[in-house]
């Protein structure tokens, strides 16, 4: 079994040699915050891994976005924050905020792939079970979605 954690500013500072040795193959680092700056520990941690020789797997963005335009300044800043680092990106789509929102959200997450893959990173979505069932699964086939 591989295992891999997920961090962000809100687990403090992370023991990377701790977490190696506990087994921990992989991390996902939180790469922005709602307001499109980086996460609070995203630089720490991107050093720390590499210094501690915890791979890092990728980067997520839990997406608040609403609108294309959103999701496409998003990918943006995102991509401001890797600045040239290679990392997989995985758009984060679990927010109320965007429940019931249809086939607008399946362009949403087309436009900040775009984004994405376009800068020659890989890109995935990162969601819940229910969620996708709920909210992306019966939408997909009607734009092309991923």
């Amino acid at each position: 079994m591989v295992k891999g954690i997920d961090v962000s500013a809100y687990q403090g500072t992370i023991d990377w040699k701790k977490a190696l040795s506990a087994g921990v193959d992989f991390a996902i680092l939180k790469v922005i915050r709602k307001d499109g700056k980086a996460d609070k520990k995203f630089e720490e941690n991107w050093k720390k891994c590499e210094d501690t020789g915890m791979p890092i797997q990728g980067v997520y963005n839990y997406s608040y976005a609403t609108s294309v335009e959103k999701a496409v300044s998003d990918a943006r800043a995102v991509l401001s924050v890797l600045n040239g680092r290679k990392a997989m990106v995985w758009l984060d789509v679990e927010d109320n905020c965007q429940k019931n929102m249809g086939e607008k959200l399946i362009k949403i997450i087309k436009a900040y792939q775009a984004v994405i893959v376009e800068a020659g990173l890989g890109f995935g979505i990162y969601t819940g079970n229910a969620f996708y069932n709920s909210y992306i699964k019966p939408y997909k086939g009607s734009v092309n979605a991923p």
